[in-house]
């Protein structure tokens, strides 16, 4: 079985989360190839080059770039009237950009998905073979064990984990959430649930800009809207409580995760340092 393992956004963590995965799974009968797309601007630095060392092993495409939001979405965004359908509250998963708050980090996140796949096509297609499953995955999840995978033949059908923090979408649709951190499914499936961010741009102009973006609640609304039928899988996984060390927490509407430890540059020398994987409670 062949697997492409696709990774978005964020690459923190990958030393203590993603790279033991990919080394407990060496031996079995899944060969796992590794599509990166990462948002940053600091592409050559030691974090980065030494993450392309340590991954080479599985890593077959790695971007590393700066995500802008086009101009477009920023002006018509409105962050005190982008309400959810179930609570009558603001959005709350918000970065602040040129002192207006923006749905910076969903976006990236939809933008990176797409882009990861779209490297994960294009090696399958240069290279002459299909994938068995494309699989959505963090590199900040702590975890070894890989699904037990299900026969998708040529069908459109995803499969989403049962996510740890699992609630009623407060989208468009409310039904059980799609999860945002691990997904799979073959090339058909994946196409769509990998295109949320054209989803996402086109809704927040469809409703003037009061459309609410948040992560696993507009990836519902796009699943559900195209009609994806899903089935749910249980793992073992966790979150690591550090994963957001090298973000501007003070630019951020969300709150501070409890017990976080570290707040880094990517660019210091302490980024490198070997800090522990620890649950977030």
């Amino acid at each position: 079985m062949r697997i492409a393992l696709l990774i978005s956004g964020r690459a923190s963590r990958y030393d203590v989360c993603l790279l033991p995965l990919l080394q407990y799974n060496t031996d079995t009968n899944i060969n796992i190839d590794v599509f990166m797309a990462i948002n940053d601007e600091n592409e050559d630095c030691n974090y980065y080059n030494i993450m392309k060392e340590k991954l080479n092993p599985w890593l077959k495409n790695c971007i590393i770039k700066k995500y802008v939001i086009p101009e477009e979405t920023m002006l018509l965004f409105n962050p005190n009237e982008s309400i959810s359908t179930r609570l009558n509250h603001a959005q709350v998963n918000l970065q602040k950009i040129n002192n207006k708050f923006l749905p910076y980090n969903c976006l990236s996140m939809y933008y990176n998905d797409n882009l990861s796949f779209n490297l994960a096509c294009e090696y399958a297609d240069n290279n002459n073979f299909e994938y068995d499953y494309y699989i959505k995955y963090r590199s900040d999840i702590i975890n070894i064990y890989l699904p037990n995978f299900n026969k998708s033949n040529d069908v459109i059908h995803l499969h989403s984990v049962t996510p740890i923090c699992n609630f009623i979408s407060n989208g468009l649709i409310n039904v059980p959430i799609v999860s945002d951190a691990i997904a799979y499914g073959n090339r058909k499936t994946m196409r769509i649930y990998c295109n949320t961010y054209d989803f996402v741009i086109k809704k927040n102009k469809q409703y003037n800009g009061k459309y609410f973006i948040a992560y696993e609640c507009s990836l519902t609304d796009h699943i559900y809207e195209n009609i994806v039928p899903i089935s749910y899988f249980t793992i073992p996984y966790s979150l690591d409580k550090n994963r957001r060390m090298f973000d501007n927490v003070h630019e951020d509407s969300r709150q501070i995760i409890k017990n976080q430890q570290y707040f880094l540059k990517i660019t210091d020398d302490t980024s490198i340092k070997y800090i522990k994987e620890d649950k977030q409670e």
